[in-house]
């Protein structure tokens, strides 16, 4: 039986460790991945932050892949990593046989391959169909995992999703519901939190078939690492929004990314 697999990194927000050399950090975002009668949905927002070394977000980027997905496999990632750090894009391209590890295998295989400097406080997600059901698992790097077959994982307290599910009694939303409420809690958390934004991606698995995008399929542009996104904004390929001052942005992007 062709197995499907799902796998969401979720980088903490405590992940990287204050810079002290001016390298700054990039990422945050919300995903979510639920269980459904006729597959597995999974949503992300797209927005990534650049946030300077007092924890403050200085600019951001919309449009960033954060679910990849490649046959029956996808992956997705979340959180904050320093500037200086491959793009996890750049990083499943070289690596692209990690996705084809079974489901109950595939955390362990990527947690020792994590291009970051510091996975301490990452958590990962795990997800796919095993002997034809659903399975979902989550795993910090130095910890056992635990898995279950129904329910939904967060990398963000949804109070929202959380009442939803718990007035449902059990019972298991079909995708089209799934993809409704996870839309909602992403919006939700986009309001108190500003590193949470852009286009929403959504994407469902199935038990056979090629998953589907259910809207605005992710592009990585070929970036290898973040400096390549600002060598794009400079030549005007590609925007990075402010958050304060345009010129508070292009001195921060001048100390981490220095012009070649």
């Amino acid at each position: 039986m062709k197995r499907l697999v799902l796998v969401l990194i979720v980088l903490s927000v405590t992940a990287i460790a204050p810079s002290r050399s001016g390298k700054g950090k990039f990422g945050g975002t919300f995903i979510g991945v639920m269980v459904a009668e006729d597959g597995i949905l999974i949503g992300s927002d797209s927005r990534s932050t650049f946030v300077d070394d007092s924890n403050q977000p200085v600019g951001y980027v919309d449009r960033m892949p954060k679910i990849y997905v490649k046959h029956g496999a996808a992956l997705a990632v979340a959180g904050l990593t320093s500037v200086k750090d491959e793009l996890l894009s750049s990083f499943l391209r070289r690596n692209g046989l990690l996705l084809e590890s079974p489901v109950n295998e595939i955390l362990h295989d990527v947690a020792l391959k994590l291009p970051y400097r510091n996975t301490n406080s990452v958590l990962m997600l795990s997800a796919g169909f095993a002997n034809g059901e659903p399975v979902i698992c989550a795993k910090v790097p130095v910890e056992p995992q635990s898995c279950r077959k129904n329910g939904y994982f967060a990398n963000k307290n949804s109070p929202g999703l959380r009442r939803w599910f718990e007035a449902r009694g059990g019972r298991t939303p079909t995708a089209a519901e799934a993809a409704v409420v996870l839309e909602r809690a992403i919006r939700e958390a986009a309001d108190l939190d500003s590193s949470i934004g852009g286009p929403i991606t959504l994407l469902e698995v199935f038990k056979a078939g090629e998953p589907v995008w259910l809207q605005n399929p992710p592009n990585d542009h070929g970036w290898t690492r973040v400096c390549d996104i600002v060598d794009d904004y400079r030549n005007g390929r590609t925007f990075i929004f402010f958050t304060n001052t345009k010129e508070g942005l292009d001195r921060y992007l001048s100390a981490v990314c220095p012009r070649a």
